[in-house]
């Protein structure tokens, strides 16, 4: 019964935005005829004819930005985003209609519809989601039955994720592989050889297959054994492979082909739109916050330590190039005399009880929107490391050096994933590599402006490696 509801729930996405839409233009219309002294003046004819418009041009603009992409296991910051995207571009096709038409209804009215529809859409979809999250919590029959085939490391981290993150709607239910790797809480099912009995056995709903190579052949099998059981295969390929390229299937006639694309940054338009984004973010940030916040900031660090304000350290920008960072002093002055680098620990003595309070809001690295200001840095971006840890990561990670190919940022795709912080071995920094790949390659403007608002919710959220 409940998984009845929370997948009709899910299904009904269209048509519950539908009533939401039309709740909400009536909404405004109630309002601004209710007597109240509004700025908001309601068409006074064709009403229904503009809903008719506000309607079908959502629909388009749902279908562009794909709104209704089944995006469960991505981040919720990620659907605000995506709803943000498909409001504005509904703005802009309704105004283009009225200019055209040259109708005189009140703009005003207009974007007070939409604001409330956005507002109530994020309300009820994310009502929607902790719904499914719940479902899939306290009853796994509601989730998909995974089966996972590779090696024992790639098996034991896709177990990790799907568990850590159980509101992606799978569960593990064993693996299959050559032999038994003993893996504590998911059992082995079996060999390949017998995949297709397994599926059926077993109810399998989807089958994720992780290996380091895969030949043309065994791919043909997992997809042929899953296909004739009616299963869907999702193939994980060597990411660390692909982290230094952007890859995309285009087609030469009916050949399919890899075009190995330049970056998005690399085209003018991209590189110019980012620029004045960050131009008008920091602008904003240094007039309306950093005027009053600097001040007090500073005025503390003097009163509780000796020392400078600011701390400035050598770091490593856009095409290698050596930058100045600048940062609010957090540490007590001359605690590491011999001047060698040491990252900064968990409970690290040298950081004063004020410095912990800055650096665990991150106020520590505002002063770097001075940069994004001058166009050292941008908003958005790889966070710059200093100097001794590039010289030791590049003689050690392959295509470390590829980060450095955009400015570095204020935060980044890493920042907001948890790859933050120390580094305590030469996985965690592969790991953040990745993500700063990942970033660099498909960049866009919305991928910023989510990565801004996940950065601002894990602010008031807590971040277990701010510190």
């Amino acid at each position: 019964m409940a998984k009845a509801f929370t997948m009709r729930l899910y299904k009904m996405r269209r048509l519950i935005d539908l009533l939401i839409l039309v709740l909400s233009f009536y909404s405004v219309e109630l309002f601004s005829m209710c007597g109240i002294d509004s700025p908001i003046h309601p068409p006074q004819k064709n009403q229904i004819l503009l809903l008719f418009i506000l309607i079908l041009t959502w629909f388009v603009s749902a279908v562009v930005t794909k709104l209704y992409k089944d995006r469960v296991s991505n981040n919720f910051v990620e659907e605000i985003v995506i709803v943000l995207n498909a409001g504005i571009i509904q703005f802009i096709i309704v105004a283009a209609i009225l200019f055209i038409s040259k109708s005189t209804i009140d703009a005003g009215f207009i974007i007070a519809v939409l604001v409330l529809f956005a507002l109530l859409q994020v309300l009820v979809k994310y009502f929607i989601r902790k719904k499914m999250h719940w479902s899939f919590f306290n009853d796994q029959t509601l989730s998909q039955k995974l089966l996972l085939i590779g090696t024992a490391s790639s098996i034991e981290k896709l177990s990790q994720t799907l568990t850590t993150h159980f509101y992606y709607g799978y569960h593990c239910i064993g693996y299959v592989s050559d032999q038994d790797y003993n893996i504590q809480g998911l059992a082995w099912l079996g060999t390949t050889n017998n995949l297709g009995a397994i599926i059926d056995e077993q109810q399998v709903q989807k089958v994720i297959v992780s290996l380091p190579s895969l030949t043309e052949e065994s791919i043909r099998f997992y997809l042929e054994t899953c296909d004739a059981k009616n299963v869907k295969t999702l193939i994980v390929p060597n990411y660390e492979q692909f982290t230094s390229t952007t890859l995309e299937i285009d087609q030469i006639g009916l050949i399919p082909v890899l075009n190995l694309r330049s970056l998005p940054l690399d085209k003018y338009e991209n590189e110019l739109w980012k620029r004045i984004f960050d131009m008008v973010f920091s602008a904003a940030f240094l007039i309306f916050i950093a005027s009053w916040l600097f001040p007090i900031v500073a005025l503390l660090i003097k009163l509780t330590s000796k020392g400078p304000v600011f701390f400035v350290q050598e770091r490593w920008g856009f095409n290698n190039t050596k930058m100045n960072c600048y940062k609010f002093r957090t540490m007590y002055v001359n605690t590491n005399g011999d001047g060698k680098f040491e990252h900064t620990i968990k409970n690290d003595p040298r950081v004063t009880p004020l410095g912990k309070w800055l650096r665990s809001w991150s106020i520590d690295e505002m002063p770097q929107f001075w940069s994004v200001l001058m166009g050292t840095m941008s908003v958005v971006g790889p966070r710059p490391h200093v100097t001794p840890q590039n010289v030791e990561y590049l003689q050690k990670i392959d295509s470390y050096l590829l980060r450095h190919q955009v400015k570095p940022g204020l935060t980044g795709w890493a920042q907001v994933n948890g790859a933050r912080g120390e580094m305590p071995d030469i996985q965690h920094m592969q790991t953040r590599l990745n993500y700063d790949l990942y970033y660099i390659h498909r960049w866009s403007f919305w991928l910023d402006l989510q990565i801004i608002l996940q950065t601002i919710v894990n602010l008031f959220k807590g971040d277990v490696h701010a510190y």
